[in-house]
């Protein structure tokens, strides 16, 4: 009797270990499965038109997108709005580069970029392609 229950208290640590490994690997690719989009979502269809004005570069990400202001008259006011221009041309995109939109294309909408900025405040705001 008494090595019957050994027995059975082997299986039941054994089944515990084996459990254990498979919850924690099963965790890990929940976790690197939610996080592998780096905060960008893309739609299916392009969206609206954001801007037919110019975009100045403020910050050009590790991956050659780059987050712009939209600017508009002859002195490079910005409008407020801010997007993700994407780079799908192999340009090079830098600091304070001003993008301007040739007439009869405009930004748009292609999907949706959510960031943190520095004072930790997330942020979405539109990706964007000049078409």
């Amino acid at each position: 009797m008494l090595k019957e229950f050994m027995q059975k208290r082997w299986v039941i640590y054994a089944l515990g270990i084996v459990s254990g490994i498979v919850l924690t690997f099963f965790s890990f690719y929940l976790i690197s499965s939610c996080s592998s989009n780096n905060g960008v979502t893309y739609f299916e269809n392009p969206g609206e038109c954001i801007s037919s004005n110019s975009l100045k570069v403020f910050q050009v990400l590790s991956d050659g997108v780059a987050l712009a202001n939209e600017i508009e008259g002859e002195y490079d006011i910005s409008t407020g709005v801010v997007v993700l221009l994407i780079n799908d041309e192999g340009k090079y995109y830098y600091d304070d580069q001003v993008i301007k939109i040739p007439a009869g294309k405009c930004a748009r909408q292609v999907g949706v970029y959510t960031y943190t900025t520095k004072m930790e405040i997330e942020k979405t705001v539109p990706i964007v392609k000049i078409m």
